[in-house]
């Protein structure tokens, strides 16, 4: 794999085709190199229980020596094959292990839509077989019983992760066929591949190096050499006239100040320093904006190509709403591409921008779980759209061809699916070989669906009719009569009355005659002759020819068959396609907020270069990206190759467009120039100075993040100091590689016991992070276990206690259930909380050994996110000793000791009575010496207390006379 690097030795030069193809490699390398490496465990353990017997219970989770964890499914059976939107698609049955049984499988995380998996086969000749699979659907033990007359066996409805890689089916199909004791098979389910979320910007890459296109910027995005201090190009947008980007959309109703229209030059770098910032003062005194943002709006406003990073809660996303009103303000037909990781993230900045007033917004992509998105997605948009009398009929064609190509395929697909002889598997054999009989054959089927107009009819009609009638012991004559009873069941014939094929038929009922006199005269046959009329010839004899013509039929040219009528509907739905492309662009014409000449990038730090790569089109004018990339990066499979270990730097998946352009490691390369937003509205000032004397040593506070004390506690950050080893990791346990620490696991639980005690916090105000999925484990057990709290926990979270065992399928339904967040404290992976914050949130550093092995907690950009999340409190539990050996983490320790806030016992009192202080070090003096604050009351004291009220307010006979005395009673009486 090439390294990232220009200066090293690889087949391309410095340029746009080495971008795109180390891009292509590192991007299917990090995508594949898992799957690889779960198949080929697969298979060792295919091979070694080849010849054993297919078990009735099992685990499905395995672990790689290299780490990687994915399912195993075993004994696999083809029950059928379909033809739907995607082609062939089979439904495969497998033995279900016992704990997934009945319903269970439905709610457990597996085969979910849309994730990738393996179907890999073995022969008794040691042959491997290999078919990528994309899941439609799983179907539980009971829709199964049907077809099974058990509750053992599951299936899952897939279709060809490829569907244009004919040869893939082709082999699938002749493996499954062929099923039997000399043959097995086995589902692999990956981990968490996605296939739309790899297979598009793979293709996409292809196509740019392949056609030798050009991408956006690439000057300096890809410079073909070394160059410094390159100018930044202007937005180039196409029939600006105007000088100046009108900033009225901004001007904020409740400020007085300058007239915004227009003001703001696109050449707004050019100006002096002076001139500069007397602008930013004006447009600071006018709308909403802080310093910060009103520099890099302006900023971005006068540059091509755009970066701005944005610290933690300094308002990234306000100021992305505020570029797109502004330019759409400027070139009201110019559309934008608002690109985010997440769907998530999509929705939030969509959400924003209707809420600004611009509802001109096409939502693409399905992956949307708010509704009020439903009315801007492109099925919406068909709906509300009329079609030109050209754009139907393209379109009417389109949708023929790819109909008709799904009836075949639906035909092959049941000649295949059943055991006996179907007209669409021996008429083309009998075509060939039996010419008389085909004629025969074919001539009444000819004549059923001439008769029978409706389109249900014609399905009755369908694969032969006469053939089927005949197999079965049908005579000729009897056809015609049920022609007129079929014909009357669908209302197109009285009953009695004549078919309007029987009226147009002559006395003689030519339409009967034999095969030579229909065709006028004696028909020379040019290979087999069948013997005689078809119709004459007895039922045993029939079954003889029936299983005649079964023997001379080869699977594999059936097999053949479908796979090409697959390959002739791909090409169909492929015109198609073209057709609802230029459909779907004047869907888009009117549309604000879409793609094309403007890109808008959100949380860019977080995205693979890859992947920003591919929205770079060669129309674009304008590109803005906003982001950190001192916050976490892209997230990657392959560690090893990731900036995070040393010998990773070479290659740097996890390395971002952002972060390369405005902090390169590549020799030579000069920093692209950033702008930078510097009010952070998040974090209380104690808190942010950990960032402060850091990373962002330019961050500023707004008034508003002074807060009141963090009740119950005497410091609003603290660090709790000890040495208690960390537990020792079970190498063969799931998540062998994870670690633990138990006393930090029971001193966070009864520190989130007495805060959520003090009546000063709801659960959802606390947030504990930990780095390690196992110590989150022991957290969410303890937490049970205790009756502490509820627990919330995201999706990725949940699926990694899962596959630990931290969660059984009981627990996994009651987490997947909606519950209010906001009344649950989130227990949560520092990964997965970039983006959120809470009130108060405590973490867990875990590492505490002699080996002074510091693990995750390491990486700088970790640091940043697992430091910024609080807005009012910010407690650490942690070995202070080994996290003095990286660089940040003796920083953020200077600063604690230097507020006197770092030691080997929390200081608790409580609020009302600030002398009364009690230091705790262990666990158990939450309970032992920390009284309950005054303000939390047992049940029998608030029974107590409610009367107490209740007479001194009779005393009184008025309730706001009792007023002073009940504001003396405890706050849940209040």
């Amino acid at each position: 794999m090439p390294p990232k690097d220009p200066a090293n030795n690889t087949y391309h030069q410095p340029g746009i085709p080495r971008l795109l193809d180390v891009q292509f490699r590192h991007l299917r390398y990090d995508t594949f190199e898992p799957v690889i490496d779960a198949c080929y465990h697969a298979s060792q353990q295919l091979a070694v229980s080849f010849k054993d017997p297919p078990p009735l219970d099992y685990e499905v989770r395995q672990n790689t020596s290299r780490g990687t964890q994915y399912s195993l499914f075993r004994d696999i059976k083809l029950e059928d094959l379909r033809f739907e939107r995607h082609g062939i698609t089979i439904r495969l049955s497998f033995a279900c292990p016992s704990r997934l049984r009945q319903r269970r499988l439905l709610s457990s995380g597996h085969f979910e839509s849309g994730m990738l998996m393996a179907l890999i086969g073995l022969d008794s000749k040691n042959m491997l077989s290999t078919a990528f699979c994309t899941i439609d659907m799983c179907q539980s033990t009971l829709a199964m019983k049907p077809t099974t007359g058990n509750h053992l066996r599951a299936s899952v409805v897939a279709s060809f992760a490829d569907p244009q890689d004919i040869d893939a089916a082709r082999q699938a199909l002749h493996g499954l066929k062929d099923y039997g004791p000399k043959q097995k098979f086995v589902i692999v389910e990956l981990p968490n591949v996605l296939v739309a979320g790899y297979y598009w910007i793979l293709k996409h890459l292809q196509h740019l190096s392949s056609s030798n296109a050009n991408i956006s910027f690439s000057d300096f995005v890809a410079p073909s050499k070394a160059q410094s201090n390159l100018p930044v190009e202007l937005p180039a947008y196409d029939g600006a006239e105007a000088p100046f980007f009108d900033l009225s959309a901004l001007q904020d109703p409740g400020k007085k100040g300058m007239d915004l229209a227009p003001k703001v030059r696109s050449d707004f770098l050019e100006l002096a320093s002076t001139d500069r910032n007397a602008l930013i003062e004006d447009i600071c005194s006018a709308t909403t904006l802080d310093q910060g943002q009103a520099a890099a709006l302006c900023e971005n406003l006068s540059r091509g190509l755009a970066f701005t990073q944005g610290p933690p809660g300094t308002g990234k996303t306000f100021l992305g709403v505020s570029l797109a009103k502004v330019i759409l303000e400027h070139m009201p037909k110019t559309p934008i591409l608002v690109a985010c990781m997440t769907n998530h993230a999509l929705d939030n900045f969509l959400g924003d921008l209707i809420g600004q007033g611009i509802t001109r917004v096409a939502r693409l992509g399905n992956g949307s779980k708010e509704d009020w998105t439903g009315k801007y997605t492109m099925a919406s948009l068909r709906k509300n759209s009329r079609l030109s009398i050209g754009q139907s009929m393209r379109l009417n064609k389109s949708y023929r061809g790819v109909q008709s190509f799904t009836n075949e395929g639906t035909k092959w697909c049941e000649a295949l699916n059943t055991h006996t002889l179907t007209w669409t598997a021996v008429r083309d054999h009998l075509e060939k070989n039996y010419s008389n009989a085909f004629y025969d054959f074919h001539k009444c089927k000819s004549y059923k669906e001439q008769e029978l107009e409706d389109v249900r009819q014609k399905r009755q009609a369908a694969g032969g009719f006469a053939f089927q009638h005949w197999c079965t012991g049908g005579d000729l004559k009897e056809i015609k009569g049920f022609s007129r009873d079929l014909g009357a069941f669908f209302g197109k014939t009285k009953a009695g009355s004549k078919s309007p094929a029987e009226s147009e038929a002559s006395e003689e009922d030519s339409s009967l005659e034999s095969p030579t006199e229909q065709l006028g005269g004696p028909v020379e046959y040019p290979y087999q002759v069948f013997p005689g009329d078809v119709w004459s010839i007895p039922m045993d004899v029939r079954a003889a020819w029936i299983a005649k013509w079964k023997s001379e039929l080869s699977l594999s040219n059936n097999i053949d068959k479908l796979a090409e009528i697959q390959r002739r509907y791909m090409n169909a739905r492929e015109q198609r396609s073209e057709v609802h492309s230029e459909v779907d662009a004047s869907y888009l014409a009117d549309r604000q907020v879409i793609g094309m000449t403007t890109l808008i990038c959100e949380e860019a730090g977080e995205i693979m270069e890859a992947q920003t790569i591919s929205t770079l089109l060669p129309s674009l004018k304008h590109a803005i990206f906003i982001g950190d990339p001192l916050q976490l990066r892209p997230q990657v499979g392959q560690t090893c190759l990731s900036l995070e270990t040393a010998y990773g730097t070479k290659y740097r998946l996890d390395e971002s467009l952002f972060e390369r352009m405005a902090m390169p490691r590549a020799p030579g390369a000069q920093p692209f120039p950033v702008s930078k937003l510097k009010l952070q509205r998040r974090m209380h000032p104690d808190v942010a100075d950990l960032m402060r004397v850091t990373l962002y040593p330019f961050l500023e506070d707004h008034p508003s993040t002074s807060r009141l004390p963090v009740a119950g506690m005497a410091h609003r950050t603290f660090w709790l100091d000890h040495q208690e080893p960390e537990d020792a990791p079970d190498a063969l346990a799931a998540g062998g590689r994870s670690y633990s620490n138990t006393f930090e696991c029971a001193m966070i639980s009864e520190l989130v016991r007495y805060l959520l005690n003090t009546n000063d916090f709801n659960s959802g105000d606390i947030t504990v992070l930990v780095p390690y999925s196992r110590q989150l484990g022991c957290l969410k057990e303890r937490l049970v276990r205790t009756r502490t709290c509820s627990i919330a926990l995201s999706n990725k979270d949940k699926e990694d206690l899962a596959d630990m065992g931290f969660l059984d399928d009981a627990e996994l339904q009651q987490f997947r259930s909606t519950v209010e967040v906001s009344r649950m404290v989130r227990l949560a992976t520092i990964d997965g909380f970039q983006g959120e914050e809470a009130k108060v949130v405590i973490l867990s550093t875990v590492r505490s050994n002699i080996q002074d092995r510091v693990g995750f907690l390491q990486t700088t950009n970790r640091v940043n996110v697992a430091c910024t999340r609080a807005r009012n409190g910010f407690y650490i539990v942690g070995n202070a000793t080994l996290l003095r050996t990286v660089d940040m983490w003796s920083t953020i320790i200077d600063n604690f000791q230097s507020k006197g806030r770092i030691g080997s016992a929390f200081i608790t009192h409580c609020s009302r009575h600030p002398h009364l202080a009690h230091a705790v070090s262990r666990p158990r003096q939450f309970q032992e010496q920390v009284p309950l604050p005054q303000d939390i009351v047992r049940p029998r004291e608030l029974l107590d207390h409610l009367f107490l009220a209740m007479w001194l307010a009779s005393l009184q006979q008025t309730l706001p006379r009792s007023s002073t005395l009940l504001a003396h009673l405890p706050r849940a009486l209040r």
